[in-house]
């Protein structure tokens, strides 16, 4: 079955290509069952797709959409076999961390975040680590340390908890939920894979 111009993977072959690992299983969980819920969450991830790191976006393709073999992403890329298990596994939970990432009125939070912090780099920080999920690619935008982006952003957060959880509580629970998967919120480096993939997917 096609969706979106992406093939479904045959449940068969589920056992046989996708981990256990918790990450893993629940992205295999998306291809599984031709259910609505199924193809909803499918839409829902190529639209992520496009807002993920460059590689991890790659993997997610390569694996789950074009049904590359792990060994045969690992000859792309230049790494081991347990590289490519373990990159997948990582951009499942970003993308697993995104479709359960709580919603806000964008113009709302810049307009409250102006009013909250006074830094206008605080602003800027929490505003991209919100939109990018992604502290190497802040860091990148404003030409600052990961560590600067991780401090600030950390600083920010504990000057909202100690607002008005009535009125503040929809951003609080943004940024702590952003807050809890730091670890899953760094960005790999793209190489240049399209000539070596050809052959493969063709």
């Amino acid at each position: 079955m096609a969706w979106s111009g992406h093939r479904m993977i045959d449940p068969s072959e589920i056992e046989t290509r996708f981990s256990v690992e918790d990450g893993m299983a629940y992205m295999a969980s998306i291809f599984e069952e031709p259910s609505e819920e199924s193809r909803q969450k499918m839409e829902l991830v190529v639209q992520i797709m496009e807002d993920l790191p460059p590689r991890e976006a790659d993997f997610i393709d390569l694996y789950y959409f074009r049904r590359l073999k792990q060994t045969d992403i690992a000859q792309i890329f230049g790494v081991s076999q347990p590289t490519v298990c373990y990159r997948l596994q990582r951009a499942a939970a970003r993308i697993q961390f995104l479709l359960q990432m709580p919603t806000v009125d964008e113009e709302e939070l810049e307009q409250d975040l102006r009013e909250l912090l006074p830094d206008e780099q605080d602003v800027e920080i929490m505003l991209l680590m919100r939109d990018t999920t992604c502290q190497s690619e802040v860091a990148k935008r404003l030409g600052v340390s990961q560590g600067l982006v991780r401090h600030r952003f950390i600083r920010s957060l504990n000057r909202m908890r100690d607002l008005d959880p009535d009125t503040y509580g929809r951003y609080i629970d943004l940024f702590e939920f952003i807050s809890a998967n730091l670890n899953i919120l760094r960005e790999v480096q793209r190489p240049a894979w399209d000539a070596k993939v050809t052959h493969l997917i063709d």
